[in-house]
Parts: structure tokens; sequence; C-alpha cells
């Protein structure tokens, strides 16, 4: 028989991207205490190589408890996978760390715009040239994402992400700052973590990276002391009780939840909205925000 691997510590601050969507055909395991990659591959008959690629894995020596694995069919090189909404192939192929000429030859595809919902592919797991990017640096500049991966964070601080508005059409993250410490008498200042720009007063899809965030501090932006130790607050800059946010807010919004969900391994579904945290209490971040939507860029 042959023996158990050794039991590894179980400690991230991020995780890989999670699959797109449920493959079509394609088994799954839930990571229990006590077991790695090795273990998981000889049980289900698979080398540990393909599990690494089938779910995009970083540091295949750190696996959370409770993460979903894709298994990979035995002896197979690809994985099957149905379109839906509101893919393309490009996207596909970003996440799954392939190319789309790639893609189109495997599936034989003439026009690579042509994609149709619930369409058929296969994805291959031999992995790309190296020249795909996750989807969050494509979104945010590399200059922010180095800034964003040199702050040390907090392991297992941060549990969900909320998002607000200014509810002003014209702000920038130092006149907040102001407001909070000279109005409201915050002694940290600005409530919130971070905050995107409008482009009336901060330039259109900017991200400003608050020292709460810094300084990986309790937030503000809450009404309960218990939240706003487990919650960052992520504020845009507009009134979206009368009109809707910038499309470079929401490219920017989407490719930083991205980056605080993959480094401090927080659930796609713990990001939220003011208004849903506190119910009947607010409007924030108004009616023409959808959360619904930003959900479905993620899931992408």
């Amino acid at each position: 028989m042959m023996s158990r691997p050794a039991v590894i510590v179980i400690l991230i601050l991020g995780c890989a991207l999670l699959p797109m969507n449920d493959l079509q055909g394609t088994r799954y395991h839930i990571v229990r205490k006590g077991e790695n990659l090795s273990y998981i591959a000889i049980k289900n008959g698979v080398s540990r190589e393909a599990i690494i690629r089938a779910n995009d894995i970083r540091n295949p020596n750190l696996i959370r408890i409770g993460k979903k694995l894709i298994i990979p069919e035995k002896g197979s090189n690809y994985l099957n996978y149905v379109v839906r909404k509101g893919d393309s192939l490009g996207e596909i192929a970003t996440h799954y760390r392939t190319t789309i000429s790639k893609l189109s030859q495997l599936n034989n595809l003439r026009d690579a715009n042509s994609i149709r919902i619930g369409q058929k592919l296969k994805i291959p797991l031999t992995g790309s040239s190296g020249t795909s990017k996750p989807r969050e640096e494509s979104l945010l500049s590399t200059s922010l994402l180095k800034e964003l991966k040199n702050i040390r964070v907090k392991n297992a601080r941060w549990k969900g992400i909320v998002i607000h508005h200014s509810a002003t059409t014209v702000g920038s993250a130092k006149g907040l700052d102001r407001y909070h410490k000279e109005q409201r008498k915050m002694q940290n200042g600005l409530a919130y973590h971070f905050v995107i720009g409008n482009g009336k007063g901060m330039r259109d899809g900017e991200i400003y990276i608050g020292n709460r965030w810094k300084n990986q501090l309790d937030g503000g932006h809450l009404k309960l002391e218990k939240w706003n130790k487990e919650n960052i607050g992520i504020c845009l800059i507009g009134n979206f009780q009368i009109h809707h946010p910038s499309q470079r807010q929401i490219n920017s919004l989407e490719g930083l939840v991205r980056h605080l969900i993959k480094h401090c391994d927080i659930p796609s579904s713990e990001v939220t909205t003011h208004r849903l945290k506190h119910k009947n209490h607010t409007v924030c971040p108004g009616k023409h925000f959808s959360l619904k939507s930003l959900q479905s860029r993620l899931a992408r």
C-alpha cells in the first residue's frame, strides 16, 4: 500500500484563479485537511503537473483547505469547456494561459469571434508560451501592481470587500481624507482603503491606495467595528443614483478586486456593496451600480 504523503501547512495569502465555470464532464476534488497535490494526484490517478496546469496553481506547495480542484481525465491533454454568456475566446485563452491561435486550431474554429453560448471547446493543458497575462495585469498598471504587491497583507485578516460611492459628482481621495479628518473627526482620516477616480478631481479610473491599506488598519466605512476590522472598503467617486460609473472605473475596480481576492484569499461571494451590508440603511453605491455585472466579470 502506498503511504500517505506528509501533511503540509496550508496557509496562503493568495490563491490561483478559480475555474471559469463548471467544465463539461470534468471531475472535481475538494481539498481536505492534510492533503497535498501529490496525494490528490495519486488518489485520482493523474499526474501532479496536470492538476497544477488545469487549476493555474501558482505555488503547488500551498493549497487551501476547501479549494475546489479540477481533476483532468486520465491521459487527457485538454479540458472540456462550455461557452457561456459574456465569454470571448481571448478571455478564455487568457484565463487558461493559452493562446487564441491554439484554441482555434484545437477546436477547428475559422473565426475566433464566432463562438456561441453552449458551444463545447477543448482547452489544452500543455500551457502557453508564457506571453499571456492574468486578467488583473491587463486591467492594472505595472507600477500599481508593484506597489500593491509590496504591501505586506495581514494573513487571514480580511474576510470581504465592500463597495461604496462618494455620492458626489466631483471628488478626490485627498478631499475625502480632509472631510473625514476635519468633519467626521476620524483619527486615521480617509475611511476607505481605496478610492477610484472618475476624471473629476482624480484621473478617470485612477486607483488611490489609502494609508489604511498601506498600514493594514481597520476601515471606517461601515457602521459596526467588527465589520470594519474584516472588510476592505473601496469608494468610487461619483453619484450612482443619477449616473453610471465610467468604464475605466469599472475596469479598475475589477482589476483591484481580482488582486484583493487572490492575495487576501477572499471568496468572490464576499464582494458586496454598502447597501447590501446595511440593508434599509443606505442606497450606497446607488441604483446605477450593478454588483451582478461585477460578479459576472469576476466569474469569467
